[in-house]
């Protein structure tokens, strides 16, 4: 079988498969034609991944121009040398913000899920952020779950260039979270895997969202 006529293949499976549907022609096509008892395996994989659910739990360890934040922190709650720092860090027009994006992978099926990496889009209240890859393999047992953490690091002056700097150190806060004015967050994420010797994306985003209080 040709290459492209196997990613065809594929991909139309895992199209099928999101919709909690497995074309038995395609499978049965698949099981004929590949040889590979490892490929096969790939195969079921990604069909796997497809039924599993996306959450994003929260986030953590948020810091901005190195100051660490604690959870609900406001701008009031900085001592004397962290203003300065902070201060400093917008006179540079540098505003470095990390902080750790906790994604939950829940696998409802009784075969493992698996991903090779994926490639995601970060919004947060309706602003892109950040757009980025995760090399890191993913593999979810059965009738299990894995949490991901994935380290985000921006530049919120490069980023958001168009935002005043008050708006910029809000949103930095916020992250802690703010019952009053909670966040939005949106992730977008393309999972890939490789099957036979070749990377495959899943068709599309996956979309998750959360709401940061």
């Amino acid at each position: 079988m040709q290459e492209k006529e196997l990613e065809k293949l594929i991909k139309f499976s895992i199209m099928k498969t999101s919709k909690r549907f497995v074309s038995p022609v395609i499978m049965l096509f698949l099981l004929l034609t590949l040889n590979s008892c490892t490929m096969l395996d790939q195969i079921n994989q990604v069909q796997q991944l497809a039924l599993c659910e996306f959450n994003v739990l929260g986030v953590n360890e948020v810091s901005i121009a190195g100051i660490e934040l604690r959870e609900n922190m406001e701008r009031d709650d900085l001592n004397a040398a962290q203003i300065m720092q902070l201060t400093a860090a917008v006179f540079r027009r540098e505003m470095i913000v990390d902080f750790n994006l906790l994604l939950d992978i829940d696998n409802p099926n009784n075969k493992t899920a698996a991903m090779n990496r994926m490639d995601y889009e970060l919004f947060i209240d309706n602003k892109e952020i950040l757009t980025g890859q995760m090399n890191q393999p993913v593999n979810v047992g059965p009738n299990a779950s894995a949490q991901l953490p994935m380290p985000i690091r921006l530049d919120l002056f490069k980023v958001l260039n168009n935002e005043t700097q008050d708006a910029l150190v809000n949103l930095a806060f916020k992250l802690t979270g703010d019952q009053s004015n909670p966040s939005e967050i949106l992730l977008k994420v393309k999972p890939y895997i490789k099957v036979g010797g070749r990377e495959l994306a899943y068709p599309g985003f996956l979309n998750v969202r959360h709401t940061l209080k």
